[in-house]
């Protein structure tokens, strides 16, 4: 079975703690994806996707909180930034997972394709900037 989100070895930004706690998403993106699939063919399942949503909201808090204090510890000049994005990233998730919980948004494919993209362009785009800088130093 095909993965709903495959890692590219070109996302790796050479700091250890950082790209497990990458990987760690992806996989939780892909369990997510599972989880409805699962739903899909069983009713009832659907739980199992909001507890690894929930789970999902947490690792992102605790990614974004050692990613900030790395980028603290080697003097990223664009923390400030960096934290700002991480803030609003927080805000859009914590937002997604209360209206699933409220019943008011439907965790569906559209939803996690929105995850997905959310989750690739903050590696992709921000993250891969703070191993530049890195490089650079």
């Amino acid at each position: 079975m095909k993965r709903f989100l495959e890692w590219r070895d070109d996302w790796y930004l050479g700091i250890d703690v950082i790209d497990q706690q990458h990987l760690r998403l992806v996989d939780l993106v892909n369990r997510i994806a599972q989880s409805m699939e699962a739903a899909e063919r069983q009713s009832g399942a659907e739980g199992a996707s909001l507890e690894l949503m929930l789970k999902l909201q947490d690792e992102t808090r605790c990614h974004f909180r050692d990613e900030e204090a790395f980028m603290h510890d080697h003097d990223y000049p664009a923390q400030t930034s960096h934290h700002r994005e991480h803030a609003l990233l927080q805000a859009e998730l914590r937002d997604l997972v209360r209206e699933i919980v409220e019943e008011k948004r439907v965790l569906d494919f559209d939803t996690l394709i929105s995850l997905k993209h959310w989750l690739i362009n903050h590696v992709i785009e921000s993250d891969l900037e703070i191993a530049r800088y890195l490089e650079k130093r």
